[in-house]
C-alpha cells in the first residue's frame, strides 16, 4: 500500500509542518495532472483523426457513390454493374477503414434527412434513420436535426443501436461545395476508460475517473461490480461545486459512502465539459501514515488503551444459538449456518476475531507461544487471513471484513496491526476491546447478526462485567485522534 515515495514520507516527522493529508494531496495532484494530460493527448489525437476523415477524398467519394446507390435503389434503377461496383467498394472501404481509422468504432454515412446509407460495422439495417428511428430523441439525433454545417462533437450517452455508451464526431460532407450529409464517427467509451486505469501510487482505495456535466461517471469504478459508466450518478452538490471551481482539492463523502480526499480539474473539449477526479480514502492515508511511523503511534495507542477506564458494564441476557463451537488455546475455528464461536480463559492470551458480518466468522485463541507474541509457535492470525482470502472472499471484498483484538491488556495489538496492514487492510477495519482491570475474558461471537459478548472476570469480584461490539474502540479513529491532537497541539 503506497501513497507516495516511502523515503519521502519516512523523512518527515509525524508532526512535520506539511501534514499527512498535504502529502496525500500532492500524490493526488500528480495523478490528476497525469490523467488530464493523457486525456488532452487522446482528444487532440482523435479530433485530428476526425478532421482527417472529413478531408479524405476517398471517404467523401465513397459517400457520394453510396448516396447515388441508395437513390437508385429507392427508384428501382439499380443495375448489376452498380451492384458490382458497390461490392468492390465495400471490400476496399473495409480495408481502408481498418488501416486508417480503426480508432473509431464505426463510421456512418448519413444523408441530410438522417438516413444511414452505410455503416462500417453493419450495425444498421438499410433505411435506418438517426433522427426519427431507434436513436431518435438522443443527443446525436438532436445534433443532426439542427442540420450542422460545421463539425460537432456529441458527448457520451447510452446509444441504443450499439447497446453501449458512445460519443460522436459529426463531420459535414461537401460534394461540389454542396452540403450532402455527414460522416458520423462513433467513439467507443472504452477508449477513454483505458486512460483512467488503476494507478499503483494511489494505493488500494485510490482511483481516477471522469464525470460528465450531469454528474454521471464516464469511466468504470474500481470498486463496483456492475458497470458505472453512465449508471453511477454522483452527489450533485459536490460535482456542481467542482465544475464551478474548475480546479482544486476537496474532502468529500464519495459514492461508496467513504470519506475521501479528492483532487479535481475541469477539462473542456469541443463545447463539452468533463471533470477529472483523483481520490483516495482518508482511512488508507491514515493507515499509510501509521505504517511509516508505526513505533511512534503504537506506543501512544497502547498508552491510551492502558490508561483509559473500561467502558461501563452491561447487564445482558445472551441469546441462544443453534450450535456453539468452542475454540481452545492455539486454535482457530470458523462459523457458518448460524453457528456461534466461543472461547474462555483469555488472560495472558489474545482473542482474535475476523468476520464478514452475516456471512461468516472466525475466532482464534492466541497463546504467548504464537509468532504474534514473538514466539516460535503457530501463526494463527496469518493462517486465518490466508484461509479467508483463499476460500471466503474476493479481492474486491476485503473492505467488508472486520477484525477484533480482545484481551485484558492487548500487548499483541501492535503486532496484529502490522500483520493486517502488511496484508492490505486498513486501521479502520480493526477494533480493540480491552479491560486492564480484568484478569481474564470469555468471548462469544455470532456473525449473523454481528453480535459480540465479552465476559470479563476479576479476582475478588462476585459479578462479572459484560461488554459488546458497541464498546470496542476503532483503531483508525484512535490514530486519527492522535494525529489531530498533534496538529492542534
Amino acid at each position: 500500500m503506497t501513497i507516495i515515495s516511502s523515503s519521502l514520507l519516512a523523512a518527515a516527522a509525524p508532526c512535520s509542518a506539511k501534514g499527512v493529508y498535504d502529502w496525500a494531496y500532492v500524490a493526488l495532484d500528480y495523478a490528476r495532472e497525469e490523467k488530464v494530460a493523457a486525456l488532452h493527448r487522446f482528444c487532440d489525437r482523435i479530433h485530428g483523426l476526425a478532421r482527417q476523415v472529413a478531408k479524405d477524398p476517398f471517404m467523401s467519394g465513397c459517400f457520394d457513390i453510396h448516396q447515388q446507390y441508395s437513390q437508385a435503389k429507392s427508384q428501382n434503377h439499380s443495375s448489376r454493374e452498380l451492384e458490382k461496383t458497390i461490392d468492390e467498394l465495400e471490400r476496399s472501404l473495409s480495408v481502408y477503414f481498418a488501416e486508417n481509422y480503426f480508432a473509431f468504432y464505426d463510421v456512418l454515412f448519413v444523408t441530410l434527412n438522417g438516413d444511414v446509407i452505410h455503416s462500417m460495422r453493419k450495425d444498421y439495417i438499410p433505411g435506418a434513420n438517426l433522427i426519427t428511428g431507434e436513436a431518435g430523441g438522443s443527443r446525436l439525433s438532436q445534433c443532426l436535426e439542427a442540420k450542422p454545417q460545421k463539425e460537432c462533437f456529441v458527448d457520451f450517452f447510452q446509444y441504443a443501436p450499439s447497446a453501449e455508451s458512445a460519443a460522436f464526431f459529426v463531420e459535414p460532407v461537401l460534394i461540389k461545395n454542396e452540403h450532402q450529409g455527414w460522416l458520423v464517427l462513433q467513439l467507443a467509451v472504452n477508449k477513454v476508460n483505458t486512460i483512467f486505469a488503476w494507478i499503483e501510487s494511489l494505493g488500494q482505495t485510490g482511483e481516477t475517473f471522469l464525470v460528465n456535466a450531469d454528474g454521471l461517471m464516464l469511466t468504470e469504478s474500481n470498486f463496483t461490480g456492475d458497470s458505472s459508466i453512465l449508471n453511477k450518478k454522483l452527489d450533485d452538490r459536490n460535482i456542481q461545486a467542482k465544475f464551478k471551481e474548475g480546479r482544486g482539492r476537496r474532502m468529500v463523502t464519495d459514492y461508496r459512502g467513504c470519506q475521501a480526499l479528492s483532487s479535481f480539474e475541469v477539462v473542456s473539449f469541443m463545447g463539452v465539459q468533463w471533470l477529472v477526479v483523483a481520490k483516495m480514502d482518508k482511512d488508507e492515508i491514515i493507515t499509510q501514515h501509521y505504517a511509516e511511523h508505526r513505533k511512534y503511534y503504537a506506543n501512544r495507542l497502547m498508552d491510551q488503551l492502558q490508561n483509559q477506564p473500561a467502558p461501563p458494564a452491561r447487564r445482558l441476557e445472551i441469546p441462544q444459538a443453534s450450535r456453539t463451537l468452542r475454540i481452545d488455546m492455539d486454535e482457530f475455528l470458523w462459523a457458518k449456518e448460524g453457528e456461534r464461536l466461543h472461547t474462555f480463559g483469555v488472560s495472558t492470551c489474545t482473542g482474535f476475531l475476523a468476520a464478514c458480518p452475516r456471512r461468516f466468522g472466525y475466532m482464534a485463541h492466541v497463546s504467548p507461544h504464537d509468532k504474534i507474541y514473538g514466539g516460535g509457535g503457530v501463526n494463527l492470525v496469518g493462517r486465518m487471513v490466508k484461509r479467508i482470502e483463499s476460500f471466503d472472499i474476493l479481492p474486491s471484498e476485503k473492505r467488508s471484513l472486520i477484525f477484533m483484538v480482545i484481551a485484558p491488556r492487548s500487548e499483541t495489538l501492535p503486532a496484529i496491526i502490522d500483520k493486517l496492514i502488511e496484508e492490505g487492510y486498513l486501521l479502520s477495519q480493526i477494533l480493540v476491546l480491552n479491560n486492564p482491570q480484568a484478569e481474564s475474558a470469555a468471548i462469544l461471537y455470532d456473525y449473523d447478526p454481528s453480535r459480540l459478548h465479552v465476559l470479563w472476570r476479576s479476582r475478588g469480584q462476585t459479578s462479572s462485567a459484560v461488554h459488546t461490539l458497541d464498546d470496542a474502540k476503532n483503531v483508525g479513529a484512535m490514530v486519527k485522534e492522535i494525529m489531530q491532537a498533534e496538529e492542534t497541539g
